[in-house]
């Protein structure tokens, strides 16, 4: 259902949701008034598309043509009105850049698409020059696929940095939140009533949002409805299998028709070459494979003028034809792919599932939607596609999560926790296997060191609020008042691990949290070799929302202090 609660702010602000898609990219955004209820748009002004050109359109192409030198010359649908232009200066083309997840070339996107989103909102809104110059008032969404955690919103935030979206310091990371687009398409089709039939207590839908790069699969199910609340009822699927692994199978196999690698010109087309090349898989993103359907005897790219051909590699009058089979390769890996993790999401939330609902930009293959469908109905499944649903659903659905999040509790997708010492219990096998390892703490007790702590279990089920902790005691060091201490996930097959040298490679360090200790008290204590100094205090996590959070508490006074503590993750450490 639609918004419905007003924006309580004191001040007026501007929201803004970022869908950065590996293929096509779009925004929208929400102008909260006070006492209001928050109306969602999506920017359809972009360089590029004016005329006939699609004005109008939420989406622009995820490309940017690059100098010899490195600088930024064409971007989004300015790039692909470029390709004349490219080839004089001999600019370099780089798409589904998103994937390699470089912050610099992020950034670059990122800030391409805000300066769009401010003239759009400077124009189309007496008030827009104002808001979009108080940057200070100015908070973002940004949705990525469901396989991405702590790491990539860090690559993201600081691409989102370099692009002058926010200022690198802690009001800045305020003002960045992160959605999975499995969570964002949820909210479109609730707040769109796409799955109104669907949306009771007790019913469960997985949503498959078919993108240009991934496939994302997530199930819920439905707790109430007035208000609406959802639950996670399975941990959420990521498949690298979007259109753009189509296209990959496709260019492949034409490279393999044409000989398009051989020197011999006597061995090869004479059409397989790499600029034949590339706008055969321009005519094929464009025209052939979002034609292609199961009733399709054969399809044709066409690439050249009527009077060619080379019919020895099926070309006839500046077409080529592939038959029916060779079509259907490039799209089968990855139906299968989501057959299989659609099974997988129906079994882990118990075998019953009410709808299967399929979004995003490849689901507008009518070969994706009929394999689908077939399988769906083998399988007993529902399965809707629904027409309405634009290309602007996971934008706006980052906003309606931002507005008015629904998903009261999510999956935990590992095990998660820490190393710990363990005390030594000689008569325990797994102990005598390690005595070689065991250490005597300063208070005297022998120690196995490389035990694994459970802070959060694999598959349990985490309220936004909830909090996981483990309390820790570390001996005073007067070099720093620091605490460290890293986050591991344990992504093996046993559900009890508990040892990090049985499966090392099974286990993987997520992210180290930090705080400042010095307000921790410290405790005199006398132990075997002597007096020492002891912290006691307690790591907590919040798992339960997009991103993790964490803090520092301990007891003084009788009561509970805390203090914040940052989250590193691995990529922001190197």
């Amino acid at each position: 259902m639609p918004l419905t609660k007003p924006y309580s702010g004191a001040s007026r602000k501007l929201v803004i949701g970022i869908d950065f898609g590996t293929t096509y990219s779009g925004v929208s955004y929400a102008i909260l008034y006070n006492r209001e209820v928050p109306k969602i748009l999506s920017v359809t002004r972009y360089p590029g598309q004016e005329g006939d050109k699609q004005v109008g359109d939420t989406k622009i192409p995820t490309i940017i043509y690059y100098s010899k030198d490195g600088q930024v010359r064409a971007v989004g649908a300015e790039a692909e009105n470029s390709k004349l232009d490219a080839e004089d200066e001999n600019w370099k083309l780089a798409k589904w850049f998103k994937l390699h997840l470089r912050p610099s070339d992020l950034a670059d996107f990122l800030e391409y698409l805000f300066t769009c989103a401010k003239d759009h909102i400077s124009q189309a809104h007496l008030e827009g020059p104002q808001l979009v110059e108080s940057s200070s008032n100015i908070e973002f969404v940004l949705a990525h696929p469901n396989g991405w955690g702590g790491s990539q919103q860090s690559c993201m935030r600081e691409a989102a940095v370099l692009a002058g979206l926010i200022p690198n310091n802690q009001e800045g990371e305020e003002r960045l939140h992160f959605v999975t687009e499995g969570e964002a398409s949820l909210h479109y089709c609730i707040a769109k009533e796409l799955a109104a039939d669907i949306i009771k207590a007790g019913k469960r839908l997985v949503i498959v949002d078919a993108g240009g790069g991934t496939v994302d699969i997530s199930t819920y199910e439905i707790v109430s409805t007035a208000p609406i609340s959802a639950i996670e009822a399975t941990v959420a699927d990521c498949l690298m299998q979007g259109s753009t692994y189509v296209n990959s199978r496709a260019e492949d196999f034409l490279r393999k028709k044409l000989n398009v690698a051989c020197r011999d010109k006597s061995k090869k087309s004479r059409f397989g070459d790499e600029e034949y090349l590339d706008v055969m898989m321009d005519k094929f993103e464009s025209y052939t494979k979002p034609t292609f359907r199961e009733t399709t005897k054969s399809s044709q790219i066409e690439f050249t003028g009527h009077r060619e051909a080379d019919e020895k590699y099926g070309i006839k009058r500046g077409r080529l034809t592939l038959i029916q089979s060779e079509m259907a390769s490039f799209f089968d890996p990855s139906i299968k792919a989501i057959e299989d993790a659609i099974k997988k999401q129906v079994a882990g939330a118990g075998g019953t599932v009410h709808m299967v609902l399929l979004v995003g930009g490849f689901a507008a293959s009518p070969y994706l939607r009929a394999k689908l469908q077939t399988y769906s109905q083998r399988e007993g499944l529902t399965l809707i596609c629904p027409e309405s649903q634009p290309a602007k659903a996971v934008a706006e659905g980052a906003l309606y999560f931002h507005l008015d999040d629904v998903v009261a509790a999510r999956v935990a997708k590992f095990h998660y926790g820490s190393s710990c010492a363990v005390p030594w219990i000689p008569f325990l096998p797994d102990h005598m296997m390690r005595r070689a390892k065991v250490g005597v703490n300063a208070a005297g007790i022998p120690l196995v060191p490389g035990g694994f702590c459970i802070i959060l279990p694999k598959g349990a089920l985490v309220s936004k609020d909830e909090e996981f902790g483990e309390t820790f005691s570390r001996t005073w060091d007067q070099s720093s008042e620091d605490i460290s201490c890293e986050v591991i996930r344990y992504k093996g097959a046993r559900e009890d691990p508990c040892w990090i040298d049985d499966e090392p490679k099974m286990f993987q360090t997520l992210c180290t949290i930090r705080a400042d200790a010095s307000s921790v008290p410290k405790v005199k204590e006398t132990g075997r070799f002597g007096p020492y100094e002891v912290q006691n205090f307690r790591l907590v996590l919040l798992f339960g929302l997009t991103e993790l959070k964490a803090q520092l508490a301990w007891k003084e006074d009788g009561g509970e202090k805390r203090s914040p503590a940052k989250v590193i993750f691995e990529d922001d450490a190197k």
